[in-house]
């Protein structure tokens, strides 16, 4: 058989799957400020950014913006304060490690939150939300499922919110920076449908 002209495939064949899965991880490096743009993607309405992660390597991030039925997602921003290098070891807000975390895990009840903490936002006021911390930002962790659809420009990440199908692997985004008054601080985007809850 010549496999560059034969083009007729009647019986069976040896396939193995070659489709790269998707899993979740934490994306850690600095936004690409300018980049972010509205998308439409097969769940409804996202603003998409690109994070740099070190050594040359972009991840495209997709953020859920609008229900695919038009109905506003439902958002909960969290501020954390941070202590300083060496004052709490577990928690240094110090020099980012950038890169891929694929043993990260985040869940929405199991760090406290509730469905009554969320409230809907409308796309625009998202976006707005989202771009003015991204201009103060000193980096982000976006946590979601990670994918890799082949080239240089097809690694990514989505599913940015509460994932009622998987367990402690809810996604989010932290945005590090500082306060008002100059204090290290992580401040967190939540995100979920209103037709999905929070285990309680």
């Amino acid at each position: 058989m010549n496999y560059f002209t034969e083009h007729t495939y009647l019986e069976p064949r040896r396939l193995t799957s070659a489709a790269t899965p998707e899993r979740f991880a934490a994306i850690v490096g600095t936004v690409v400020t300018s980049t972010e743009h509205e998308i439409v993607g097969r769940n409804g309405e996202h603003l998409q950014f690109y994070v740099d992660i070190g050594n040359g390597l972009r991840y495209q991030a997709d953020v859920n913006i609008q229900s695919s039925d038009g109905r506003p997602i439902e958002m909960y921003i969290g501020a954390e304060n941070l202590d300083p290098v060496g004052v709490t070891p577990d928690e240094p807000f110090g020099p980012p490690q950038y890169g891929v975390f694929a043993a990260a895990a985040l869940s929405y009840a199991g760090i406290g939150l509730a469905d009554a903490m969320f409230s809907p936002v409308s796309a625009v006021r998202i976006q707005q939300q989202l771009e003015a911390a991204f201009a103060q930002s000193t980096f982000v962790a976006v946590y979601g499922l990670i994918f890799d659809d082949g080239g240089p420009n097809g690694k990514g990440i989505h599913e940015t919110h509460l994932n009622v199908t998987r367990t402690r692997q809810d996604g989010a985004l932290a945005v590090y920076g500082n306060d008002a008054n100059g204090n290290a601080q992580r401040k967190w985007f939540f995100f979920k449908f209103a037709e999905d809850h929070i285990a309680a």
